[in-house]
Protein backbone atom coordinates (compact mmCIF):
# COMPACT_ATOMS: atom_id res chain seq x y z
CA UNK A 1 0.00 0.00 0.00
CA UNK A 2 2.88 2.57 0.32
CA UNK A 3 2.80 3.65 -3.01
CA UNK A 4 -0.91 3.27 -3.35
CA UNK A 5 -2.78 6.42 -4.82
CA UNK A 6 -6.25 6.76 -5.79
CA UNK A 7 -6.63 7.49 -9.79
CA UNK A 8 -8.43 9.92 -11.67
CA UNK A 9 -12.13 7.74 -12.72
CA UNK A 10 -11.30 5.83 -9.78
CA UNK A 11 -14.89 4.03 -8.94
CA UNK A 12 -16.13 0.78 -6.65
CA UNK A 13 -18.82 0.43 -9.77
CA UNK A 14 -21.80 1.51 -10.87
CA UNK A 15 -25.04 2.67 -9.48
CA UNK A 16 -26.73 0.65 -12.11
CA UNK A 17 -26.57 -3.18 -12.04
CA UNK A 18 -26.75 -3.84 -15.69
CA UNK A 19 -23.65 -1.78 -16.04
CA UNK A 20 -21.81 -3.34 -13.34
CA UNK A 21 -20.77 -6.92 -14.25
CA UNK A 22 -17.04 -6.19 -13.57
CA UNK A 23 -17.84 -5.71 -9.98
CA UNK A 24 -20.85 -7.75 -9.27
CA UNK A 25 -19.11 -10.67 -10.35
CA UNK A 26 -16.94 -11.03 -8.07
CA UNK A 27 -18.36 -8.43 -5.28
CA UNK A 28 -22.04 -9.84 -5.28
CA UNK A 29 -23.26 -10.21 -1.23
CA UNK A 30 -25.83 -13.03 -1.00
CA UNK A 31 -28.56 -11.87 2.03
CA UNK A 32 -30.39 -15.60 1.53
CA UNK A 33 -32.58 -14.53 -1.33
CA UNK A 34 -30.93 -16.33 -3.94
CA UNK A 35 -31.88 -19.24 -2.01
CA UNK A 36 -36.17 -18.56 -1.95
CA UNK A 37 -35.87 -17.30 -5.52
CA UNK A 38 -34.15 -20.97 -6.62
CA UNK A 39 -36.23 -22.87 -4.70
CA UNK A 40 -39.50 -23.47 -7.04
CA UNK A 41 -41.58 -25.05 -4.16
CA UNK A 42 -41.20 -21.45 -2.46
CA UNK A 43 -43.71 -18.94 -3.60
CA UNK A 44 -41.70 -15.92 -3.48
CA UNK A 45 -41.21 -14.85 -6.93
CA UNK A 46 -41.82 -11.03 -7.39
CA UNK A 47 -38.86 -9.45 -6.03
CA UNK A 48 -40.10 -5.86 -4.46
CA UNK A 49 -37.63 -3.05 -3.57
CA UNK A 50 -37.14 0.69 -3.81
CA UNK A 51 -34.52 2.04 -7.04
CA UNK A 52 -31.07 0.73 -6.22
CA UNK A 53 -32.13 -1.64 -3.61
CA UNK A 54 -30.71 -4.50 -5.66
CA UNK A 55 -33.40 -5.88 -8.31
CA UNK A 56 -31.63 -5.34 -11.39
CA UNK A 57 -28.05 -7.64 -9.30
CA UNK A 58 -30.33 -10.13 -7.32
CA UNK A 59 -31.69 -11.76 -11.13
CA UNK A 60 -28.27 -10.67 -12.57
CA UNK A 61 -26.62 -13.59 -9.75
CA UNK A 62 -29.63 -15.86 -10.22
CA UNK A 63 -29.02 -15.83 -14.27
CA UNK A 64 -25.53 -17.10 -13.42
CA UNK A 65 -26.37 -19.25 -10.56
CA UNK A 66 -28.17 -21.90 -12.50
CA UNK A 67 -28.65 -22.87 -15.97
CA UNK A 68 -31.61 -22.48 -18.10
CA UNK A 69 -32.76 -18.72 -17.50
CA UNK A 70 -34.35 -17.44 -19.44
CA UNK A 71 -34.35 -13.31 -19.44
CA UNK A 72 -37.11 -11.04 -20.70
CA UNK A 73 -37.70 -7.46 -20.36
CA UNK A 74 -41.19 -5.56 -21.41
CA UNK A 75 -38.28 -3.72 -24.39
CA UNK A 76 -37.73 -7.28 -25.54
CA UNK A 77 -41.94 -8.00 -26.17
CA UNK A 78 -42.74 -4.93 -27.69
CA UNK A 79 -45.72 -4.28 -26.01
CA UNK A 80 -45.74 -0.70 -27.10
CA UNK A 81 -47.56 -2.38 -30.20
CA UNK A 82 -51.01 -2.83 -27.56
CA UNK A 83 -50.39 0.59 -25.97
CA UNK A 84 -50.82 2.32 -29.47
CA UNK A 85 -53.43 0.17 -30.87
CA UNK A 86 -56.54 2.29 -31.48
CA UNK A 87 -59.08 -0.21 -31.30
CA UNK A 88 -57.30 -1.39 -28.18
CA UNK A 89 -58.00 2.49 -26.89
CA UNK A 90 -61.44 3.23 -28.41
CA UNK A 91 -62.72 0.07 -26.02
CA UNK A 92 -60.50 1.18 -22.77
CA UNK A 93 -61.84 4.27 -23.16
CA UNK A 94 -65.65 2.85 -23.34
CA UNK A 95 -64.76 1.08 -20.45
CA UNK A 96 -64.43 -2.53 -21.14
CA UNK A 97 -61.98 -4.18 -18.78
CA UNK A 98 -59.11 -5.85 -21.30
CA UNK A 99 -57.60 -8.13 -18.37
CA UNK A 100 -58.53 -10.93 -19.91
CA UNK A 101 -56.77 -10.41 -23.38
CA UNK A 102 -53.92 -9.21 -21.44
CA UNK A 103 -53.67 -12.13 -19.16
CA UNK A 104 -54.03 -14.40 -22.37
CA UNK A 105 -50.91 -12.47 -24.13
CA UNK A 106 -48.66 -13.38 -21.02
CA UNK A 107 -49.56 -16.70 -21.25
CA UNK A 108 -49.25 -17.54 -24.43
CA UNK A 109 -45.89 -15.64 -24.34
CA UNK A 110 -44.67 -17.37 -21.78
CA UNK A 111 -45.67 -20.61 -22.66
CA UNK A 112 -43.82 -20.19 -26.20
CA UNK A 113 -40.88 -18.66 -24.88
CA UNK A 114 -40.46 -21.83 -22.07
CA UNK A 115 -41.24 -24.45 -25.11
CA UNK A 116 -38.74 -22.44 -27.66
CA UNK A 117 -35.74 -22.55 -24.93
CA UNK A 118 -36.92 -25.90 -24.15
CA UNK A 119 -36.52 -27.78 -27.55
CA UNK A 120 -34.38 -25.11 -29.15
CA UNK A 121 -37.20 -24.18 -32.02
CA UNK A 122 -35.41 -22.20 -34.51
CA UNK A 123 -36.98 -22.98 -37.79
CA UNK A 124 -39.76 -25.75 -39.20
CA UNK A 125 -37.19 -28.53 -38.59
CA UNK A 126 -36.65 -28.21 -35.13
CA UNK A 127 -40.56 -26.99 -34.72
CA UNK A 128 -41.53 -30.87 -36.57
CA UNK A 129 -38.21 -32.35 -34.15
CA UNK A 130 -40.10 -31.18 -31.18
CA UNK A 131 -44.07 -31.67 -32.42
CA UNK A 132 -42.62 -35.23 -33.32
CA UNK A 133 -41.48 -35.54 -29.56
CA UNK A 134 -44.13 -34.10 -27.70
CA UNK A 135 -47.12 -36.40 -29.73
CA UNK A 136 -45.14 -39.33 -28.57
CA UNK A 137 -45.00 -38.18 -25.07
CA UNK A 138 -48.56 -36.78 -24.55
CA UNK A 139 -51.10 -39.73 -23.89
CA UNK A 140 -53.98 -39.70 -26.39
CA UNK A 141 -56.49 -41.08 -24.25
CA UNK A 142 -56.35 -37.74 -21.95
CA UNK A 143 -58.57 -35.31 -24.14
CA UNK A 144 -57.50 -32.73 -22.58
CA UNK A 145 -53.87 -33.13 -23.25
CA UNK A 146 -54.89 -33.45 -26.60
CA UNK A 147 -56.88 -30.18 -26.57
CA UNK A 148 -53.21 -28.88 -25.88
CA UNK A 149 -51.55 -30.55 -28.72
CA UNK A 150 -54.25 -28.86 -30.95
CA UNK A 151 -52.67 -25.22 -29.27
CA UNK A 152 -49.26 -26.66 -30.87
CA UNK A 153 -50.64 -27.41 -34.13
CA UNK A 154 -52.48 -24.11 -34.32
CA UNK A 155 -49.85 -21.55 -32.82
CA UNK A 156 -46.51 -23.55 -32.83
CA UNK A 157 -45.89 -23.29 -36.68
CA UNK A 158 -45.01 -19.60 -35.64
CA UNK A 159 -42.84 -20.31 -32.75
CA UNK A 160 -40.05 -18.95 -34.32
CA UNK A 161 -41.40 -16.19 -35.13
CA UNK A 162 -40.39 -12.53 -33.18
CA UNK A 163 -41.98 -11.94 -30.06
CA UNK A 164 -43.51 -8.74 -31.70
CA UNK A 165 -44.83 -10.91 -34.95
CA UNK A 166 -46.92 -12.72 -32.54
CA UNK A 167 -47.87 -10.19 -30.31
CA UNK A 168 -48.72 -8.20 -33.42
CA UNK A 169 -50.70 -11.80 -34.93
CA UNK A 170 -52.77 -12.25 -31.46
CA UNK A 171 -53.71 -8.33 -30.54
CA UNK A 172 -55.03 -8.17 -34.59
CA UNK A 173 -57.10 -11.18 -33.65
CA UNK A 174 -58.74 -9.74 -30.29
CA UNK A 175 -58.84 -6.39 -32.58
CA UNK A 176 -61.07 -8.12 -35.48
CA UNK A 177 -63.50 -9.69 -32.98
CA UNK A 178 -63.78 -6.37 -31.23
CA UNK A 179 -64.50 -4.25 -34.18
CA UNK A 180 -66.91 -6.44 -36.10
CA UNK A 181 -70.02 -5.82 -34.05
CA UNK A 182 -69.45 -2.20 -33.16
CA UNK A 183 -68.92 -1.52 -37.58
CA UNK A 184 -72.45 -3.17 -37.97
CA UNK A 185 -74.08 -1.25 -35.26
CA UNK A 186 -72.27 2.07 -35.36
CA UNK A 187 -71.80 3.30 -38.72
CA UNK A 188 -68.76 5.86 -38.88
CA UNK A 189 -67.43 5.36 -35.59
CA UNK A 190 -63.69 5.92 -35.10
CA UNK A 191 -61.35 3.10 -33.77
CA UNK A 192 -59.33 5.62 -31.63
CA UNK A 193 -59.30 7.11 -27.81
CA UNK A 194 -60.88 10.49 -28.82
CA UNK A 195 -63.94 8.29 -31.09
CA UNK A 196 -64.95 6.62 -27.68
CA UNK A 197 -65.10 10.15 -25.94
CA UNK A 198 -67.59 10.97 -28.54
CA UNK A 199 -70.08 8.49 -28.01
CA UNK A 200 -73.32 9.00 -26.17
CA UNK A 201 -74.55 7.40 -23.54
CA UNK A 202 -76.17 5.14 -25.15
CA UNK A 203 -73.63 4.28 -27.81
CA UNK A 204 -71.06 4.03 -25.24
CA UNK A 205 -72.98 1.29 -23.35
CA UNK A 206 -73.54 -0.77 -26.23
CA UNK A 207 -70.29 -0.85 -27.32
CA UNK A 208 -69.04 -1.83 -23.94
CA UNK A 209 -71.66 -4.36 -23.72
CA UNK A 210 -70.59 -5.73 -26.73
CA UNK A 211 -66.90 -5.24 -26.19
CA UNK A 212 -66.78 -7.33 -22.89
CA UNK A 213 -69.05 -10.09 -24.38
CA UNK A 214 -66.10 -9.98 -27.09
CA UNK A 215 -63.70 -10.19 -24.06
CA UNK A 216 -65.82 -13.03 -21.80
CA UNK A 217 -65.11 -15.23 -24.95
CA UNK A 218 -61.18 -14.54 -25.59
CA UNK A 219 -59.47 -17.56 -24.61
CA UNK A 220 -57.57 -19.86 -26.29
CA UNK A 221 -59.05 -23.01 -24.95
CA UNK A 222 -55.88 -24.95 -25.32
CA UNK A 223 -53.93 -22.81 -23.47
CA UNK A 224 -55.33 -23.53 -20.67
CA UNK A 225 -54.48 -27.34 -20.64
CA UNK A 226 -50.95 -26.25 -21.68
CA UNK A 227 -49.92 -25.63 -18.13
CA UNK A 228 -50.83 -29.72 -16.91
CA UNK A 229 -48.71 -30.65 -20.42
CA UNK A 230 -45.98 -28.65 -19.39
CA UNK A 231 -46.18 -29.70 -15.93
CA UNK A 232 -46.39 -33.33 -16.11
CA UNK A 233 -45.08 -34.01 -19.83
CA UNK A 234 -42.16 -31.37 -20.86
CA UNK A 235 -40.73 -29.67 -17.61
CA UNK A 236 -41.19 -32.75 -15.48
CA UNK A 237 -37.33 -33.48 -14.55
CA UNK A 238 -36.56 -32.12 -11.38
CA UNK A 239 -32.78 -31.60 -12.38
CA UNK A 240 -33.50 -29.41 -14.84
CA UNK A 241 -35.32 -26.67 -13.32
CA UNK A 242 -36.01 -23.42 -15.94
CA UNK A 243 -36.45 -20.42 -14.75
CA UNK A 244 -37.87 -17.21 -16.44
CA UNK A 245 -36.86 -13.74 -15.14
CA UNK A 246 -38.24 -10.48 -16.11
CA UNK A 247 -36.74 -7.07 -15.47
CA UNK A 248 -37.27 -3.54 -16.17
CA UNK A 249 -41.07 -3.18 -16.04
CA UNK A 250 -40.04 0.74 -14.29
CA UNK A 251 -39.07 2.04 -17.49
CA UNK A 252 -40.87 3.81 -20.16
CA UNK A 253 -41.79 0.84 -22.11
CA UNK A 254 -45.62 1.81 -22.69
CA UNK A 255 -48.03 4.53 -22.17
CA UNK A 256 -48.80 4.09 -18.00
CA UNK A 257 -52.30 3.82 -18.93
CA UNK A 258 -51.77 0.60 -20.70
CA UNK A 259 -48.22 -0.12 -19.13
CA UNK A 260 -50.39 -0.58 -15.24
CA UNK A 261 -52.66 -2.89 -16.59
CA UNK A 262 -50.35 -5.20 -18.49
CA UNK A 263 -48.34 -5.48 -15.61
CA UNK A 264 -51.41 -6.46 -12.80
CA UNK A 265 -52.37 -8.96 -15.50
CA UNK A 266 -48.43 -10.13 -15.63
CA UNK A 267 -48.57 -10.36 -11.55
CA UNK A 268 -51.62 -12.48 -12.26
CA UNK A 269 -50.29 -14.57 -14.59
CA UNK A 270 -47.19 -15.26 -12.15
CA UNK A 271 -49.33 -16.61 -9.74
CA UNK A 272 -51.12 -18.82 -12.21
CA UNK A 273 -48.09 -20.48 -13.05
CA UNK A 274 -47.11 -21.41 -9.58
CA UNK A 275 -48.48 -24.82 -10.34
CA UNK A 276 -45.65 -26.21 -12.85
CA UNK A 277 -43.12 -27.78 -9.99
CA UNK A 278 -40.04 -27.57 -12.13
CA UNK A 279 -41.00 -23.54 -13.83
CA UNK A 280 -40.57 -20.50 -11.97
CA UNK A 281 -41.20 -17.10 -13.40
CA UNK A 282 -39.39 -14.23 -11.46
CA UNK A 283 -40.39 -10.75 -11.64
CA UNK A 284 -38.19 -7.45 -10.46
CA UNK A 285 -40.86 -4.63 -9.62
CA UNK A 286 -40.08 -0.82 -8.26
CA UNK A 287 -42.43 -0.55 -4.38
CA UNK A 288 -43.73 2.76 -5.60
CA UNK A 289 -44.69 0.74 -8.57
CA UNK A 290 -46.37 -1.73 -7.65
CA UNK A 291 -48.43 -0.12 -5.26
CA UNK A 292 -49.39 2.49 -8.37
CA UNK A 293 -50.55 -0.91 -10.74
CA UNK A 294 -52.08 -2.75 -7.64
CA UNK A 295 -54.27 0.49 -6.08
CA UNK A 296 -55.01 2.12 -9.72
CA UNK A 297 -58.46 1.16 -10.09
CA UNK A 298 -60.69 -1.34 -8.73
CA UNK A 299 -61.03 -4.47 -10.68
CA UNK A 300 -63.67 -7.45 -10.15
CA UNK A 301 -61.42 -10.26 -8.72
CA UNK A 302 -58.28 -8.98 -8.32
CA UNK A 303 -57.38 -9.09 -4.83
CA UNK A 304 -53.99 -7.84 -3.73
CA UNK A 305 -53.76 -10.19 -0.26
CA UNK A 306 -54.04 -13.54 -2.63
CA UNK A 307 -50.69 -12.26 -4.48
CA UNK A 308 -48.82 -10.89 -0.98
CA UNK A 309 -47.56 -14.41 -0.62
CA UNK A 310 -45.20 -14.05 -3.96
CA UNK A 311 -43.39 -10.93 -2.90
CA UNK A 312 -39.48 -11.20 -2.09
CA UNK A 313 -38.89 -7.37 -0.11
CA UNK A 314 -35.61 -6.74 -0.20
CA UNK A 315 -33.97 -5.00 2.90
CA UNK A 316 -30.34 -4.72 3.86
CA UNK A 317 -28.91 -4.56 6.93
CA UNK A 318 -25.78 -2.30 8.78
CA UNK A 319 -22.93 -5.41 8.04
CA UNK A 320 -24.22 -6.38 4.62
CA UNK A 321 -23.96 -3.12 3.37
CA UNK A 322 -20.36 -2.83 4.40
CA UNK A 323 -19.36 -6.18 3.31
CA UNK A 324 -20.48 -4.65 0.28
CA UNK A 325 -18.47 -1.64 0.27
CA UNK A 326 -15.39 -3.22 1.55
CA UNK A 327 -15.30 -5.99 -1.25
CA UNK A 328 -15.65 -3.09 -3.81
CA UNK A 329 -13.20 -1.30 -2.13
CA UNK A 330 -10.72 -4.12 -2.33
CA UNK A 331 -11.52 -5.13 -5.99
CA UNK A 332 -10.43 -1.50 -6.92
CA UNK A 333 -7.02 -1.58 -4.72
CA UNK A 334 -6.10 -4.97 -4.55
CA UNK A 335 -6.13 -5.04 -8.49
CA UNK A 336 -3.15 -2.84 -8.74
CA UNK A 337 -1.31 -2.47 -5.37
CA UNK A 338 -1.60 -5.44 -3.05
CA UNK A 339 -2.79 -8.96 -2.37
CA UNK A 340 -3.91 -8.65 1.18
CA UNK A 341 -7.29 -7.41 2.29
CA UNK A 342 -8.08 -4.10 2.99
CA UNK A 343 -10.47 -2.86 5.66
CA UNK A 344 -12.67 0.39 5.25
CA UNK A 345 -10.77 1.74 8.03
CA UNK A 346 -7.97 1.55 6.11
CA UNK A 347 -9.02 3.89 3.56
CA UNK A 348 -11.46 5.92 5.40
CA UNK A 349 -10.80 8.25 8.58
CA UNK A 350 -12.05 6.84 11.87
CA UNK A 351 -14.72 9.57 12.65
CA UNK A 352 -16.76 12.47 10.69
CA UNK A 353 -18.34 14.78 12.79
CA UNK A 354 -17.96 12.72 15.38
CA UNK A 355 -20.02 9.88 13.93
CA UNK A 356 -17.85 6.65 13.25
CA UNK A 357 -17.27 7.14 9.55
CA UNK A 358 -19.30 4.30 7.88
CA UNK A 359 -22.57 5.10 10.39
CA UNK A 360 -22.14 8.89 9.04
CA UNK A 361 -22.37 7.50 5.70
CA UNK A 362 -25.03 5.09 6.21
CA UNK A 363 -27.28 7.55 7.78
CA UNK A 364 -27.22 9.24 4.25
CA UNK A 365 -28.57 6.51 2.45
CA UNK A 366 -31.98 4.56 2.53
CA UNK A 367 -30.27 1.15 3.60
CA UNK A 368 -29.80 0.40 -0.56
CA UNK A 369 -26.52 -0.45 -1.90
CA UNK A 370 -26.63 2.01 -5.06
CA UNK A 371 -26.59 4.96 -2.08
CA UNK A 372 -23.80 3.81 -0.75
CA UNK A 373 -22.07 3.27 -4.02
CA UNK A 374 -22.73 6.34 -4.65
CA UNK A 375 -21.68 8.20 -1.88
CA UNK A 376 -18.34 6.78 -2.33
CA UNK A 377 -18.33 7.15 -5.63
CA UNK A 378 -18.68 10.89 -5.29
CA UNK A 379 -15.60 10.93 -2.60
CA UNK A 380 -13.17 9.43 -4.87
CA UNK A 381 -14.35 12.21 -7.14
CA UNK A 382 -12.30 14.40 -4.86
CA UNK A 383 -9.55 11.73 -4.41
CA UNK A 384 -7.14 11.74 -7.33
CA UNK A 385 -3.70 11.56 -6.38
CA UNK A 386 -4.35 11.04 -2.94
CA UNK A 387 -3.71 7.47 -0.96
CA UNK A 388 -6.67 7.98 1.71
CA UNK A 389 -10.10 9.65 1.81
CA UNK A 390 -10.74 12.15 5.07
CA UNK A 391 -13.40 13.52 6.55
CA UNK A 392 -13.21 16.35 5.16
CA UNK A 393 -13.29 14.87 1.26
CA UNK A 394 -16.27 13.38 2.32
CA UNK A 395 -18.21 16.41 3.58
CA UNK A 396 -17.79 18.32 0.20
CA UNK A 397 -18.49 14.91 -1.40
CA UNK A 398 -21.99 15.23 0.34
CA UNK A 399 -22.70 18.38 -1.81
CA UNK A 400 -23.19 16.90 -4.83
CA UNK A 401 -23.91 13.34 -3.55
CA UNK A 402 -26.99 14.91 -1.45
CA UNK A 403 -28.52 16.92 -4.57
CA UNK A 404 -28.18 13.77 -7.10
CA UNK A 405 -30.29 11.85 -4.40
CA UNK A 406 -32.87 14.46 -4.26
CA UNK A 407 -32.80 13.93 -8.06
CA UNK A 408 -32.92 10.65 -7.84
CA UNK A 409 -35.87 10.48 -5.46
CA UNK A 410 -38.12 12.84 -7.78
CA UNK A 411 -37.00 10.10 -10.84
CA UNK A 412 -38.14 7.29 -8.64
CA UNK A 413 -41.42 8.57 -8.35
CA UNK A 414 -42.15 10.09 -10.95
CA UNK A 415 -45.32 8.14 -12.22
CA UNK A 416 -47.26 9.74 -8.79
CA UNK A 417 -45.95 12.42 -8.01
CA UNK A 418 -44.37 14.51 -11.13
CA UNK A 419 -43.42 17.47 -9.08
CA UNK A 420 -41.48 16.19 -6.46
CA UNK A 421 -38.35 18.00 -7.65
CA UNK A 422 -40.34 21.67 -6.83
CA UNK A 423 -42.35 20.10 -4.02
CA UNK A 424 -39.67 19.46 -1.78
CA UNK A 425 -38.39 22.43 -1.85
CA UNK A 426 -41.36 23.39 1.42
CA UNK A 427 -38.70 22.06 3.53
CA UNK A 428 -35.93 24.09 2.32
CA UNK A 429 -33.72 25.84 5.02
CA UNK A 430 -35.97 24.09 8.08
CA UNK A 431 -34.43 22.69 11.00
CA UNK A 432 -33.61 18.72 10.61
CA UNK A 433 -36.24 18.31 13.20
CA UNK A 434 -38.98 20.77 14.08
CA UNK A 435 -42.83 20.35 15.22
CA UNK A 436 -45.34 20.14 12.82
CA UNK A 437 -47.36 23.15 14.41
CA UNK A 438 -44.72 25.08 12.63
CA UNK A 439 -45.94 24.36 9.62
CA UNK A 440 -48.88 27.16 9.63
CA UNK A 441 -51.08 27.90 7.16
CA UNK A 442 -49.13 31.56 6.80
CA UNK A 443 -45.67 29.53 6.54
CA UNK A 444 -47.11 26.99 3.84
CA UNK A 445 -48.30 29.53 1.50
CA UNK A 446 -45.22 31.91 1.90
CA UNK A 447 -42.96 28.80 0.78
CA UNK A 448 -45.36 27.70 -1.86
CA UNK A 449 -45.01 31.43 -3.41
CA UNK A 450 -41.73 30.18 -3.88
CA UNK A 451 -42.23 27.35 -5.79
CA UNK A 452 -45.61 28.07 -7.81
CA UNK A 453 -44.08 29.15 -10.84
CA UNK A 454 -42.80 25.90 -11.18
CA UNK A 455 -45.62 24.14 -11.06
CA UNK A 456 -49.21 23.92 -13.05
CA UNK A 457 -52.58 24.10 -11.37
CA UNK A 458 -53.67 21.35 -13.79
CA UNK A 459 -50.61 19.55 -12.53
CA UNK A 460 -51.59 15.13 -11.95
CA UNK A 461 -49.39 15.66 -8.74
CA UNK A 462 -51.64 14.79 -6.25
CA UNK A 463 -49.48 17.47 -3.67
CA UNK A 464 -49.45 20.16 -6.30
CA UNK A 465 -53.25 19.69 -6.49
CA UNK A 466 -53.94 20.06 -2.75
CA UNK A 467 -51.75 23.16 -2.10
CA UNK A 468 -53.76 24.73 -5.27
CA UNK A 469 -56.81 23.31 -3.80
CA UNK A 470 -56.42 25.80 -0.65
CA UNK A 471 -56.78 28.55 -3.55
CA UNK A 472 -59.53 27.64 -5.05
CA UNK A 473 -62.07 25.32 -2.77
CA UNK A 474 -64.52 26.73 -0.36
CA UNK A 475 -63.38 25.35 3.55
CA UNK A 476 -60.33 24.16 2.59
CA UNK A 477 -59.25 22.29 5.43
CA UNK A 478 -55.54 23.73 6.34
CA UNK A 479 -54.69 20.41 8.74
CA UNK A 480 -55.99 17.93 6.07
CA UNK A 481 -53.47 19.54 2.98
CA UNK A 482 -51.05 19.73 6.04
CA UNK A 483 -51.09 16.39 6.66
CA UNK A 484 -51.75 14.98 3.12
CA UNK A 485 -48.26 16.47 2.18
CA UNK A 486 -46.12 15.34 5.07
CA UNK A 487 -47.92 11.75 4.52
CA UNK A 488 -46.64 11.80 1.18
CA UNK A 489 -43.36 13.18 2.12
CA UNK A 490 -42.94 10.23 4.56
CA UNK A 491 -43.91 7.82 2.14
CA UNK A 492 -41.19 8.93 -0.03
CA UNK A 493 -38.52 8.90 2.50
CA UNK A 494 -37.84 12.78 2.52
CA UNK A 495 -38.81 13.11 6.48
CA UNK A 496 -39.75 10.50 9.50
CA UNK A 497 -42.12 11.01 11.73
CA UNK A 498 -42.56 11.01 15.53
CA UNK A 499 -45.96 10.85 16.00
CA UNK A 500 -46.13 11.21 19.76
CA UNK A 501 -43.67 11.73 22.93
CA UNK A 502 -43.08 8.44 23.62
CA UNK A 503 -42.90 7.19 19.61
CA UNK A 504 -39.11 6.45 18.00
CA UNK A 505 -38.97 7.75 15.05
CA UNK A 506 -40.87 6.21 12.18
CA UNK A 507 -38.92 5.95 8.68
CA UNK A 508 -40.47 4.14 5.45
CA UNK A 509 -36.38 3.01 4.49
CA UNK A 510 -36.38 0.62 8.02
CA UNK A 511 -39.60 -1.02 6.46
CA UNK A 512 -42.55 0.47 8.61
CA UNK A 513 -45.91 1.19 7.19
CA UNK A 514 -44.81 3.07 3.79
CA UNK A 515 -48.10 5.14 4.58
CA UNK A 516 -49.47 7.27 7.49
CA UNK A 517 -53.26 7.33 8.50
CA UNK A 518 -53.85 11.21 8.33
CA UNK A 519 -54.74 10.60 12.27
CA UNK A 520 -51.64 9.67 13.12
CA UNK A 521 -50.09 12.90 12.79
CA UNK A 522 -50.79 16.05 15.07
CA UNK A 523 -49.35 19.36 15.51
CA UNK A 524 -47.13 17.98 18.55
CA UNK A 525 -45.78 15.00 16.12
CA UNK A 526 -42.09 15.87 15.20
CA UNK A 527 -40.76 15.82 11.46
CA UNK A 528 -37.68 14.68 11.02
CA UNK A 529 -35.98 15.56 7.24
CA UNK A 530 -33.96 12.77 6.26
CA UNK A 531 -30.17 13.25 6.25
CA UNK A 532 -29.45 12.38 2.77
CA UNK A 533 -31.13 15.77 1.99
CA UNK A 534 -29.53 17.93 4.76
CA UNK A 535 -27.53 19.61 2.03
CA UNK A 536 -29.93 19.63 -0.84
CA UNK A 537 -32.47 21.06 1.21
CA UNK A 538 -30.09 23.63 3.30
CA UNK A 539 -31.26 22.11 6.62
CA UNK A 540 -30.10 23.88 9.74
CA UNK A 541 -28.70 21.23 12.03
CA UNK A 542 -29.04 21.20 16.17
Amino acid sequence: MDQFVFRKHDTVGSAAAEHDSQFLDDCFVDTGDIKFLLDRSNPKRIVVGRTGAGKTALLYRLTHSTDHVIQLSPHDLSLNFIATNKVIAFFEEAGVNLSPFYVLLWKHLLVVELIKEKYQIKDETSYNNFMRSITSIVCKKDRNKELALDYFGTWGTKFWQTTEQRIHELTKCVESNLSAGVNGKLAGVTFNAEGAKKLSLEQKTEVKEHGMDVVSRIQIRELENMLTVLDENIFNDVKNPYYVTIDMLDEDWADDRIRFKLIRSLIDVVNRFKRLSNVKIILAIRHDLLYKVIHLETVSGFQEEKFKALYLNLKWEKDELKKIVESRINKLIKRNYTKGDISFKEVFPAHVNGDETFDYMLKRTFFRPRDIIVFINECLDLCSGKATITAAIIKDAENNYSSERLQSLSNEWNTILPDLTYTSQLLFGLKDHFKVSLITQEFLETKFEEIAISLNEDSVDQITKIIFSMYTAKNANFDSVRNYILREFYAVGLIGIKTGPTASISWTRLNNPSRLNAGQIRPSSTVYIHPMFYRALGCRLE
